[in-house]
């Protein structure tokens, strides 16, 4: 059995299938530990990409955080802003229209008063103005009768009243208008 077992091994060691399959081996193993370095190189230079593409989107995904951050605080401050603004406003508006209001009942009492004193003024200048025709009536009528009467003493002398009670009549009349 031995021998079987050495003409087996010699028929190997004569064959050409055997030579090739060592052949392959040995090309397989050369190759790999070659092909290892170079398969471990590239594999290194791929780790290490992602790694920098990691940290890359590490960076990114901080500064994206600072920026909504950034970005929340703003709005908030703006929202903030808008409230103050509108309260502001608000408040200006109430101002205004208090202040218009109070104008609005300044002007309306002077335009009132102005009314009442033009009428006060009114009656006032009717009164007088009826006076005088009243007045200058009875002075007239006295004249006519004076004339038919043709006492000359007389005359002056109710001329000297008729005067006296003019200058009353008009001493009454500037005394209304001071009131």
């Amino acid at each position: 059995m031995e021998l079987y077992h050495n003409d087996n091994f010699l028929e190997l060691l004569y064959s050409e299938t055997f030579w090739v399959a060592i052949a392959f081996l040995i090309f397989v193993v050369l190759s790999f530990k070659k092909a290892k370095k170079v398969l471990i190189e590239s594999l290194d230079k791929r780790i290490n990409e992602i790694k920098k593409t990691v940290n890359e989107a590490k960076e990114l995904k901080k500064e994206a955080e600072n920026n909504l951050n950034e970005a929340k605080k703003n709005l908030k401050k703006m929202i903030d802003d808008k409230k103050r603004i509108i309260n502001e406003a608000n408040e200006e508006a109430k101002n205004l229209e208090n202040r218009l209001l109070n104008e609005e009942k300044i002007y309306s009492e002077r335009f009132k008063k102005r009314i009442d004193d033009r009428i006060e003024q009114s009656k006032k200048q009717a009164i007088d103005d009826i006076k005088e025709i009243a007045l200058d009536i009875s002075i007239k009528s006295i004249k006519d009768f004076l004339k038919n009467e043709k006492e000359t003493k007389d005359d002056q002398l109710i001329s000297k009243s008729i005067t006296n009670l003019f200058y009353k009549s008009r001493k009454e009349q500037k005394n209304y208008k001071n009131l």
